[in-house]
């Protein structure tokens, strides 16, 4: 069976994207820097909510952003095991916990996909790729597309 996950790149780096050359050089929640990692998330209002959390200034915000629909069959994912994950999961949530597990699962090469909590949203999954991974290609991304971002999402205050 296959899944549909997404991911929200600016647009610059959309012939990239592929790369996971931003989750070598910053790292991430799940992975240290020097590992190339692509993160994506299951729904695209959870892509859109990562992209909030993480561009926290005019500067970041005000970038043009495409979307990555991408096709993921199931059999090429594995799923964090629940009890390796802090009963206490949060944003609070030391990255070193986390990044311990992605970066084991990178070294493994087990499978190209990860799938993992989201600390916003831990009912919801973000997908970890490895881009490194021998059958990375069997991951279809389709042709990126424009996305706009409500600016309302930026707004600090309640919309009048």
């Amino acid at each position: 069976m296959t899944d549909v996950i997404w991911r929200i790149e600016k647009a610059k780096r959309a012939a990239s994207a592929t790369s996971g050359e931003g989750g070598r050089v910053a790292g991430g929640r799940w992975t240290s820097p020097g590992y190339p990692a692509i993160y994506c998330a299951e729904h695209l209002s959870l892509a859109i909510v990562e992209v909030l959390v993480h561009a926290p200034g005019p500067r970041e915000r005000d970038v043009s952003r495409v979307r990555f629909r991408i096709r993921l069959d199931r059999a090429l994912a594995e799923r964090v095991p629940e009890k390796q994950i802090p009963r206490d999961f949060s944003p609070r949530t030391p990255y070193a916990i986390t990044r311990a597990l992605g970066d084991a699962w990178l070294l493994s090469s087990r499978r190209p996909a990860l799938s993992v909590p989201s600390a916003i949203v831990p009912t919801e999954r973000n997908f970890i790729l490895n881009p490194m991974h021998a059958d990375f290609s069997r991951i279809l991304w389709h042709e990126h597309e424009p996305i706009m971002l409500d600016h309302r999402l930026w707004m600090a205050g309640p919309v009048t």
